[in-house]
């Protein structure tokens, strides 16, 4: 479970345009939850949060309480906290740090660490789960954004964290991809794995998130549970600035 009580986070220097003021949250076991509103509200802020690279990478002012199933996360070291919170970034070149697919998918696994069969059968099993089978091996950087998106997905997928923190993960994939992706982060969330979602695209989410946590200006303004979230009228969605649950 995560509970967020009356976080309130200013980067130094006021270097981010984005920053998050008393914000309470509790998240439990196993749900899917799409963080929405207009750029610029504090979604990205608020993952960073639950990360740990803020205030650990970004430095800034962080008070409240932040705990990870009963621990208190804000004294969790970010590289401990990062077996524990997996995280896929929007822009998935700043957090490769390997040239080949395989190594890089690897590498977090290596950290652990896990024994090279176990690192192997989960390489296997995400790569069939995301049908990536012909990206193994490959040198990272002629792939496409799209192609790379994948693998930041897959690296983050194989070590198996508590908690999954997407950050507009839908970015860069096309159609079918982004398919694949709602089939994948269905699976995880059936298998246990506790998702939170910052995002601007939800129709390939739609069957499977839990609730809607819509952001203004730094706060959460609302919570919506599925049902109310699918009622929302196109005209409502559109005034908050969110795009309709329905694929294009």
């Amino acid at each position: 479970m995560i509970e967020l009580k009356n976080i309130s986070f200013s980067y130094a220097n006021n270097c981010e345009d984005s920053q998050l003021r008393h914000i309470d949250l509790t998240v439990k076991k196993g749900e899917l939850i799409i963080l929405a509103g207009k750029s610029g509200c504090g979604k990205t802020t608020l993952t960073r949060v639950l990360n740990g690279l803020c205030p650990q990478f970004y430095p800034g002012n962080l008070t409240g309480s932040y705990s990870l199933d009963g621990q208190d996360a804000l004294k969790i070291p970010i590289h401990q906290l990062g077996t524990m919170v997996g995280s896929v970034f929007q822009d998935p070149r700043s957090q490769f740090f390997a040239t080949n697919t395989t190594d890089e998918i690897a590498l977090g696994m290596e950290n652990i660490p896990l024994e090279r069969p176990v690192m192997q059968e989960r390489l296997n099993t995400v790569c069939k789960q995301m049908n990536i089978e012909r990206l193994i091996g490959r040198r990272i950087f002629p792939l496409s954004s799209g192609e790379k998106q994948l693998i930041a997905i897959a690296s983050v997928c194989a070590m198996e964290p508590k908690v999954i923190v997407l950050d507009e993960p839908s970015a860069n994939l096309d159609s079918e991809a982004m398919v694949r992706l709602g089939a994948l982060l269905y699976r995880l969330k059936t298998a246990g794995h506790t998702i939170i979602l910052s995002e601007h695209r939800f129709h390939y989410v739609r069957d499977s998130f839990d609730r809607l946590v819509f952001m203004e200006d730094g706060a959460i303004s609302a919570v919506y549970d599925r049902k109310d979230a699918l009622s929302l009228t196109a005209e409502q969605m559109t005034a908050m600035g969110l795009r309709p649950f329905d694929a294009p």
